[in-house]
């Protein structure tokens, strides 16, 4: 996942603005993918329960004080989710797109 970190003065709106192009193309789904399941498996192994489980709960205000408040766990599995169905939809189209070739051809 893209990130920018300014440590000391902060840049101006407009290297800011192509600090983050650069982040962005510069950055792959797949390893956004990766790192994010790399965050969810450190919460699971730390709270013994699935993102899923937990994100069931977390929507339904029905977990502990503790992880009742563990946005970032929900805003990482969030994440995930959509990120996941990004990829799947983009391979998806991909496999259209080369059997519509294959059937032109």
């Amino acid at each position: 996942m893209p990130r920018l970190v300014y440590e000391g003065k902060l840049p101006s709106p407009e290297q800011f603005k192509a600090d983050w192009a650069h982040a962005l193309a510069t950055t792959s789904p797949i390893d956004d993918l990766l790192e994010l399941a790399a965050e969810l498996k450190d919460f699971e192994q730390k709270y013994n329960m699935t993102s899923q489980d937990f994100y069931l709960r977390y929507q339904a205000g029905v977990l502990n004080d503790e992880l009742q408040h563990c946005m970032e766990w929900a805003m990482s599995y969030n994440t995930f989710v959509k990120t996941k169905r990004l990829l799947e939809v983009a391979l998806m189209q991909m496999g259209v797109n080369q059997a519509l070739e294959k059937v032109m051809a």
